[in-house]
């Protein structure tokens, strides 16, 4: 094995693990998985007692199950935010509601959810002070009058819109907070990030090879760029290698004007997919066949124009599926409002992709890379050095980590960066309407050289076209965000340097396209399992397995940003069992992750022989949840679809007579599919069937006077249902009840 995480991190990470209290019967269940009984952040503010609220945490006693959840559910009381470990905020309808909650066998305790733990660290300054502050809110209940979500774009909006809190953003005083936070409809009050540009140095040539020969030119791909502005803003008189590739042009900063004043936006742009054409196609981006949705956020007055949802909405609807953001706040690992709106919009969106800058401040130490890159979904992009000795020592070592590329780990010990690509010393277009002083350098009246971390995440959005590109001609027409995630990171180059400056290595776009793969689009619950068989036949080169998915978005008030637990286990040919992202000293197999929406075994020097792969849903709380494996070794077994779930055959016997004229029966369908009832007696009687949902209305009925009488009813959801036989005639009837339904694997 290998990845470097230094002894300070093991320390850090195994201190952290050692501090979860662990209650007796987790510990004989779950073996040496962290727990935390209730995860929400915490901070001291001023005492107050006033506007009791109806929000609650609800702490269950293990892992979330669907029927927990729907039990919760029947009592109507409403769930929210998922807050680590096994815990939900709700609300809850009536005061007496909560001792219904305490006497379900699997709800640990109902608490108050307290204003304390609304409110972020980085608003405690703010409290008591006259002046305003602009904060996102949080809210428990939808408000459809501030949602910009479009049902048409996405692909999970149906639940989403109901189940995930409504945001506003307005500016408040202190003590206003201090007041609006006593609402019982806020679950969380955070900053808004102040973004910024990722390139805060600058200078060469980008040298595409050094990254990849894939040949694939990002032919059929949209990509999606938020920046400055696009050199001219006007598509007639843009620059050459731009001319043409502009499928659609967007204004946010100055609206009607798309001007690049700065340079940056068109510097990043060239780097991605500039044609080449004011060089004779010697300097052409990463996917010069692509085409481009540019969002001009630059506003002199305000800064950058940063609107998530609208920005990814539109691009979305302009048909892009890779977005390149080089730009966000230096604010030290936090998850912040803007990763949040990230992984929400990418978790409704699967199929598409954002790559972030990580940010250049890696020279005040670990734990600098800011948001949106701390954003779970992301692939966060760090930057390596070029090899070009004359622009210094900066650009002097192609295998090194640019000493200002920002370092994880995140704020609550998650992997960041996701890879590292060349940033130093780039070489790309430049805007005719930028100052000379803005570059490190110009090359002539086109071409300028730029440095950071918006360089490399402009190569790597290229790069994934390109990667994009060849899974569509493989059959892949919709290839999910996580299966390309997985594809880079098994794939990327290991540079001997600390996971928290290289995450999972250096892209390496040719090796990309030769790892095997599987997008699992279905997903897994809590306790479901898959399994693969990887053969290694070439024990020179390394092994990497890796596991990847797209999770649900975080409670702001959840301190740590993981939702969906998936776990990755490898047994070797000897039978070794090793546990994904357990890189630490021998053994290998004493860690689970908890934190990381990214799992991967690496063995440097695997052994030969066959591989078997496990995939747990361990704690699924918003499920089903989607994954994705790559893989540099090949599959022993082509994957298959898993099998269609056979369905579940049940018998009940029951009596109805005068005295108790009807029987119910509760069934719980695993999947959509069709239920098949039918009843038989031997009685002189009359007996009819009915179907409820969980809400107790009736779905279907079967009034015949026929024996046995029989009830079918097709494309149900999946859920809790229930059956209802009742005598319709006679004195009494000895039935027996058969069920046909959709049960487990």
């Amino acid at each position: 094995m290998h990845r470097y995480w230094q002894t300070g991190l093991s320390t850090v990470v195994a201190l952290t693990l050692l501090a979860m209290p662990l209650p007796v019967d987790a510990k004989e269940r779950e073996g040496r998985r962290g727990h935390i009984e209730i995860e929400a952040k915490k901070q001291t503010m001023r005492q107050q007692t006033a506007g009791s609220s109806a929000l609650v945490i609800i702490q269950l006693s293990g892992t979330v199950q669907e029927e927990w959840k729907e039990e919760i559910e029947d009592l109507d009381v409403k769930l929210g935010d998922y807050l680590p470990d096994f815990a939900f905020v709700a609300k809850l309808a009536r005061s007496s509601d909560q001792k219904k909650l305490e006497r379900l066998s699997f709800v640990k305790s109902v608490k108050p959810f307290s204003p304390v733990s609304k409110i972020s660290p980085a608003l405690r300054s703010a409290f008591g002070k006259e002046q305003a502050t602009e904060v996102a809110t949080i809210r428990f209940d939808d408000d459809s009058r501030n949602s910009r979500m479009s049902s048409e774009a996405g692909q999970r909006t149906e639940d989403s819109s109901h189940e995930m809190a409504r945001m506003t953003r307005e500016k408040k005083s202190g003590q206003a907070l201090e007041e609006f936070v006593l609402s019982e409809d806020i679950v969380a009050l955070v900053p808004i990030p102040q973004n910024t540009l990722r390139n805060d140095v600058a200078s060469t040539i980008l040298h595409v090879d050094e990254l990849s020969s894939s040949g694939y030119r990002g032919r059929g791909q949209i990509i999606g760029v938020a920046d400055t502005g696009l050199d001219t803003g006007d598509e007639a008189s843009l620059h050459p290698d731009l001319q043409g590739q502009v499928g659609r042009l967007h204004t946010l900063g100055r609206p009607g004007d798309a001007r690049d004043l700065n340079g940056h936006g068109t510097h990043i742009t060239g780097s991605i997919l500039g044609s080449g054409a004011a060089s004779e196609g010697k300097r052409k981006g990463m996917a010069p066949e692509a085409k481009l949705v540019f969002h001009a956020i630059e506003n002199e007055e305000e800064g950058l124009v940063t609107d998530v949802e609208r920005i990814l909405s539109e691009a979305y609807e302009d048909g892009a599926r890779i977005h390149s953001d080089s730009w966000g706040d230096d604010d030290e690992g936090e998850y912040s409002y803007t990763s949040y709106l990230f992984d929400k919009f990418l978790w409704e969106h699967p199929d598409m992709i954002a790559l972030v800058a990580a940010g250049n401040v890696g020279d005040n130490g670990y734990q600098t890379i800011g948001s949106p890159a701390t954003a779970k979904n992301v692939i966060a992009v760090g930057a390596t050095e070029n090899e070009r000795p004359r622009f210094g020592s900066q650009s002097d070592d192609a295998d090194d980590v640019w000493r200002f590329s920002s370092r994880g780990l995140t704020e609550d010990g998650r992997i960041k960066p996701d890879l590292v690509a060349p940033g130093t010393s780039i070489l790309s277009v430049r805007s005719s309407l930028a100052p000379g002083k803005n570059f490190d350098q110009m090359y002539d009246e086109h071409y300028a050289y730029m440095t950071g971390t918006s360089m490399s995440t402009a190569i790597m959005a290229g790069g994934v076209a390109q990667v994009r590109e060849f899974l569509n001609e493989q059959g892949e027409k919709t290839p999910s965000a996580a299966l390309i995630k997985a594809i880079l990171l098994s794939s990327a180059d290991e540079l001997n340097e600390d996971m928290r400056l290289q995450g999972y290595g250096r892209a390496n776009l040719e090796n990309s396209i030769q790892t095997n793969y599987w997008d699992e689009k279905k997903g897994l619950r809590t306790k479901e399992k898959a399994s693969f068989a990887i053969e290694v036949s070439d024990d020179s080169k390394p092994l990497a397995i890796t596991l990847a998915w797209t999770d649900y978005p975080a409670s702001l008030a959840a301190k740590r940003a993981l939702v969906n637990d998936l776990n990755l286990t490898v047994t070797t040919p000897k039978g070794k069992k090793l546990n994904g992202n357990d890189f630490f000293q021998a053994p290998f197999d004493d860690e689970v992750d908890n934190l990381n929406n990214v799992e991967q075994i690496w063995i440097k020097e695997p052994e030969k022989g066959e591989y078997k792969v496990v995939v747990q849903g361990y704690n699924i709380p918003k499920g089903p949840q989607p994954y994705a494996i790559a893989t540099t070794g090949k599959w022993a077994e082509e994957p298959e679809q898993p099998p269609a779930k056979t369905p579940k055959e049940v018998t009940y016997r029951g009596t109805v007579d005068t005295e108790k004229n009807y029987r119910e029966y509760t069934i719980r369908l695993m999947r959509d599919g069709d239920v098949k009832l039918s009843a038989e007696w031997a009685e002189k009687a009359d007996v009819n069937l009915f179907l409820y949902n969980r809400k107790k209305e009736l779905i279907a009925a079967s009034t015949s006077k026929a024996n046995p009488e029989k009830l079918e009813v097709e494309n149900l959801k999946s859920g809790l249902y229930k059956i209802r036989v009742e005598l319709k005639k006679g004195e009494k009837a000895r039935f027996l009840l058969s069920l046909l339904y959709p049960g487990r694997w």
